[in-house]
Parts: C-alpha cells; structure tokens; sequence
C-alpha cells in the first residue's frame, strides 16, 4: 500500500511537518538560537570593565615596578644605606598591606559599595608618591613614603577584585581574573624595562625614573576615574522562564563575607589565614634575590634593573592557562 500525502492545516503543524505526514521524513529542522546560547556566547566575552581595570593595572604597575626595579641600587648604592636599613625598608615597602586591605575592603561594602571610590583614592596616593620620592633621601622619610604607596596598593586591590567579581559570571571568573593578571603583569614587564632604558640614557638617573613613574600612576587613575563605572551590577543569567533575574548567590555571598571585621571568627577564613600566613611567612624579598645575584654573579650595576622582568615573564606566560585552569 503506497503512502499518500496529505497535505495538514498550519494551525496544526509547523516546519516540514505541513508538507509530510506519512513515512516520509522531511529535511532537517534547524531550530533558532535560544536566548540562553545568545547569552552563553556573551558571557564568554570578557566583559569591557574587566578589561578596563586591566588597562589601569598594566599603567601603574608599569609604574610601580620602574621604582621597585630601581629602588635597591638607588638606596643601596646611591644614598649608601647598609643592607639592613634596606631590608628595614623593604620590609615596610612589602608589610604593611595587610591590615589595611581589611579595613578597606570593609569600608568598601559599606554604603552599597564604594568600590570605586575607594580604588581611585588608592591608585591616587600611590601616584603621589613616586614623586615625593624625589625630595626624601633620609631612611624615615623614605620608610614613610614607601609605606603610603603601599597603603594605597592595599586600598585599591580589595576593591578592584571586588569589582571585577560583581561584573563577571561564575563560570567565567578564573578566566577573567587570569587576563587582568596578565594585563597587570604585562606592566610588571614594561616597567623595568623603561627603567633600565632611563638609567641607561641618564647616568645615575633616578630622579627621571621617579618623575616618569609618578606621570604613568596619574595616568591610570585617569583611566579609572573616567572609563570605570561607579556602579556594578552582577551579569544576568539566562532562564527559559521570564523571572525577573537576581545576582547570583555566589557573588552577594562573596560580598557578604568581607564585611565587618568579624568575618575572622569563621573557622573557614581561619584556617585559610593561617595557610596563607605560613606561606608568606617563607617569602623572601624580591629585591633582596636581585641583590644577591648581582652580588654573586657581578652582574654590572646598570643591569640590575632589568632583572625584575623574569619574574614578570613568568607571571604573563602562566596567568591565563592557569585562571581559564581554574575555571
């Protein structure tokens, strides 16, 4: 018996079902593209404030590393301090971020969130102290300014992440975190390169070092101030319903965690602080290694700061693998 065809009404079937009905299959139905593909090809995306922030970090790390690249042979062979007046210093330079950090990010909850403001009021005292440096050349002033720039890293790193988590989504967060790391770190890369450059052109050049550092810091805080927005909502997830969207548990919780300083009793934040303690508390200075390999292997003294750059280009080569690792 020969299968007939019979043509349906549209009101009862769609697609090739109105052409065929009996055995014959008709050509493959392509279906569009649902909103939560649209959305999943736009979450994949890094998103422009990341990116941003990226670009801010790369400008004043370039910044920040041109003083650090060039701080031990100023202090060291310059101003003529004793290894232990710059391990004095170093140890100021790199230890007192960690109080700060806690007090500002939960300053930075509060209110709704002063992320932002609480950021530019960090790049900016970093940006005011690379050139103060040109008129300090005694241990406590020194010890002093440096201790304000880092002050200021501390401010603007706890509310930077916190921007950058609210502005990503869960599943993208490892890879968004690793391409602000590599951005920051590729300034990491420049900056000593850029100092080198300088003490080369200028012998003994240090004070163009410090005035070219403190106009890349500005630099950056123009880029904040500008092209970052104040306000920072968590990406909306695609549903098939129409349910008005909510943040994410994951990034409100992340929010709610930092704030108050009694966020310290958890047993969680505990253990991890006393992991993190243990192993910050086996880290050796940078600069002191840089010094010791000049030291030990009497690389010439204009060298020194381009030593720095082989941390930096390990930083950049693994960032992203790791961070989209994460992920």
């Amino acid at each position: 018996m020969r299968a007939t065809l019979v043509p349906l009404p549209l009101s009862q079937a769609s697609g090739t079902e109105s052409m065929y009905l009996a055995g014959r299959p008709g050509p493959p139905s392509v279906s569009p593209a649902t909103p939560g593909a649209r959305s999943e090809r736009r979450g994949a995306a890094v998103p422009g404030t990341v990116v941003t922030l990226g670009a801010v970090s790369m400008v004043t790390d370039a910044s920040a590393e041109m003083v650090v690249a060039a701080l031990p042979a100023y202090l060291v062979f310059s101003l003529g301090l004793s290894p232990l007046a710059f391990g004095l210093i170093d140890g100021i330079y790199n230890g007192c971020t960690a109080v700060i950090q806690l007090v500002s990010g939960h300053f930075a909850d509060r209110g709704g969130g002063r992320y932002k403001s609480v950021a530019v009021v960090g790049y900016g005292l970093s940006a005011l102290c690379k050139p103060a440096l040109l008129g300090v050349h005694q241990l406590p002033l020194i010890g002093a300014v440096l201790a304000i720039d880092r002050t200021g890293k501390a401010m603007r790193t706890a509310s930077r992440d916190a921007i950058i988590s609210l502005v990503t989504e869960e599943r993208w967060r490892g890879r968004n975190f690793g391409v602000h790391r590599a951005m920051d770190t590729a300034g990491a890369l420049l900056g000593p390169l850029l100092a080198f450059l300088l003490l080369s052109l200028i012998p003994d050049g240090y004070d163009a070092v410090f005035m070219v550092s403190g106009c890349l810091s500005a630099f950056g805080v123009v880029i904040l101030v500008l092209f970052v927005p104040r306000r920072f909502d968590p990406p909306a997830v695609a549903h098939a319903s129409d349910t008005p969207h909510t943040p994410k548990k994951s990034v409100t919780t992340m929010v709610t965690l930092r704030r108050g300083l009694s966020t310290l009793c958890l047993p969680s934040l505990r253990r991890l602080s006393m992991r993190v303690m243990l192993i910050a508390s086996a880290t050796i200075s940078d600069s002191f290694i840089y010094l010791l390999l000049q030291q030990h292997f009497q690389i010439p003294l204009a060298m020194l700061p381009l030593l720095p750059m082989g941390t930096a280009a390990a930083f950049l080569l693994f960032t992203v693998p790791i961070g989209i690792a994460r992920r």
